[in-house]
């Protein structure tokens, strides 16, 4: 009778350590799940200085950011000739003519030491106003130049090379004017959304903010929302 009295007592005992442990090993893995979560959230959970902290070191080593380059390759031909004094007729022998090929490079970007933050704290709501993207840079590649005619009359006036400069100078302000009226500045506009886009993503900033991008045009403002 005394054995199974101390048998019951021993099991019930056991019992209550199972219970009692296996209660705090809940209680704990809860703890921890719930600390890991709050971490989580504070991770999550960032500063505006700190957002701004964030982009900004992913820029700062690319303070002019070149978002489009643009290879093109161009032929200029030029001929023209001398008229008779009074007659405005041709003058024989005195005809120029010039044909030259050369390839180029356009470049535009904006400069990203130039961007602004702006925050509405009701809301939230941060703008990351962006300047215009414009064209940095457009040169010929004088090891590309090649002269496929030159000719001159007797009586005409020899085509030197500061006239060849000249041509080539007319040429890349044609190709210039060229690529904004195809739109290369909208272009370099999109590509800086979407770098700082990928920051924004990267980073999970949107999580702690509402972050619009704002690049300013010349004339107008495009709002483009950020992922």
């Amino acid at each position: 009778m005394l054995g199974a009295t101390f048998g019951a007592t021993f099991a019930g005992c056991l019992f209550l350590v199972g219970t009692a442990g296996a209660a705090m090993y809940f209680f704990m893995g809860r703890k921890h799940d719930e600390e890991r979560h709050k971490q989580e959230e504070e991770r999550r959970t960032i500063s505006f200085q700190q957002m701004q902290t964030i982009i900004t070191e992913e820029i700062i080593n690319v303070r002019e950011l070149i978002t489009v380059r643009k290879n093109f390759t161009s032929e200029i031909f030029f001929a023209d000739d001398k008229k008779i004094p009074f007659l405005e007729v041709h003058m024989p022998g005195s005809d120029r003519k010039f044909q030259m090929s050369y390839s180029g490079t356009i470049t535009c970007g904006c400069d990203l030491a130039a961007i602004r933050f702006m925050r509405d704290e009701t809301t939230n709501r941060v703008k990351i106003i962006v300047p215009p993207s414009q064209i940095l840079d457009i040169y010929a590649d004088v090891n590309s130049f090649k002269v496929h005619h030159q000719s001159e009359g007797v009586f005409a006036d020899n085509i030197k090379l500061e006239h060849q400069k000249e041509m080539v100078a007319e040429d890349l302000e044609a190709h210039k004017q060229l690529a904004l009226r195809e739109g290369i500045l909208e272009r370099a506009d999109e590509n800086v959304r979407q770098m700082l886009a990928k920051i924004i993503s990267k980073h999970e900033l949107n999580q702690s903010f509402n972050i619009e991008i704002i690049l300013r045009g010349n004339s107008d403002t495009r709002v483009l929302n950020a992922p």
